[in-house]
């Protein structure tokens, strides 16, 4: 099933304005994506029910205007962001080996394209795709969390380098799914 980020944007609109049903149908429609991206962040699968609580919480008490050219990646990004907030509170210090960080967000990426979920099966692939070095950036700050600084201590390489890899990594995902 692939998620209509027009639907997901209208609804948003909607929640602004206090309509309790459209919450309703945005989690329905995105509730099951957002728990399975929180888990795969907080490895935890309590920690991520609660955390999702807290962001549709967060999302229907805001008093402003959402969004509307990417409603999806939008909602994603802010689920993101509470989690790693969340992590960096309980002072999240989970090691990764540098040498083969892939190998924690394969284990999450094979959770979720167990889900069926042809984004995630997507996601994997281009992911595959990249260099090691930008594969390895990216799956530490987001799929561990990591600030660049904290990258750049991880991989031994400059921060403006760290940065650059994230980017172009970034850049090359974003062509690959598209």
């Amino acid at each position: 099933m692939s998620l209509d980020t027009k639907e997901v944007g209208e609804l948003l609109s909607r929640i602004a304005l206090k309509d309790r049903s459209a919450f309703e149908a945005l989690y329905s429609l995105t509730g099951s994506r957002l728990y399975h991206l929180l888990v795969s962040i907080v490895k935890d699968e309590g920690l991520a029910a609660d955390l999702l609580q807290e962001g549709f919480l967060k999302l229907w008490f805001r008093q402003y205007s959402y969004p509307i050219e990417y409603p999806w990646a939008w909602l994603c990004q802010s689920m993101r962001n509470l989690a790693i907030d969340e992590l960096r509170k309980a002072r999240y210090s989970k090691e990764v080996s540098v040498s083969d960080p892939m190998s924690e967000a394969d284990k999450g990426l094979a959770t979720l394209e167990n889900g069926a979920h042809p984004e995630y099966q997507k996601l994997s692939y281009c992911l595959q795709a990249l260099t090691p070095e930008k594969r390895s950036v990216i799956v530490l700050a987001y799929e561990h969390g990591m600030s660049h600084e904290e990258i750049v201590e991880h991989v031994k390489s400059p921060l403006g380098t760290v940065k650059s890899w994230i980017r172009r990594g970034l850049m090359e995902l974003k062509r690959c799914l598209n």
